[in-house]
């Protein structure tokens, strides 16, 4: 009789931790790498910031406070991202992505470098060719009726 009452209690709390186990913390993006070729010394002057490519809004930001422009932003939710590198005025030097980070969670690697067309030119021509497109297909419904 007591083995049962064991073996019962035991399943219970079985039973009870499953929710616990499987209410883990969503896994934190950090993204690291140097901003060396854009930046100038002192390189404490410049801040690196990681943009939400869906939101648009900002979701983290280093200061480049290494004397060889190494930056890490760390703790962001996985999302895609663009980075960019900012000078002591607040202005946007470069940019550099978009990185997918929804399924990979570090990547440390990134070299900020402005010599390709900056990500976010790329993202503000994609919105603009899907507004074109959709005046032209309304455009195109109007004059049909």
């Amino acid at each position: 009789m007591m083995t049962k009452q064991i073996l019962a209690m035991a399943l219970a709390a079985t039973i009870a931790a499953v929710p616990i186990l499987a209410q883990q913390a969503p896994p934190s993006v950090t993204l690291g790498g140097k901003a060396k070729k854009e930046a100038k010394k002192p390189y404490t002057d410049y801040t690196t910031r990681a943009r939400n490519v869906q939101t648009g809004e900002i979701a983290g930001t280093a200061t480049n406070a290494d004397p060889d422009a190494n930056f890490n932003i760390a703790g962001l939710p996985p999302a895609n991202y663009v980075l960019e590198l900012l000078n002591k005025d607040g202005k946007v030097v470069c940019t550099e992505g978009p990185y997918d980070m929804t399924q990979q969670f570090l990547k440390t690697d990134i070299d900020i470098s402005c010599n390709k067309v900056p990500a976010a030119w790329w993202l503000l021509g994609v919105a603009a060719a899907a507004g074109i497109t959709a005046g032209v297909v309304i455009a195109q419904a109007s004059a049909s009726e």
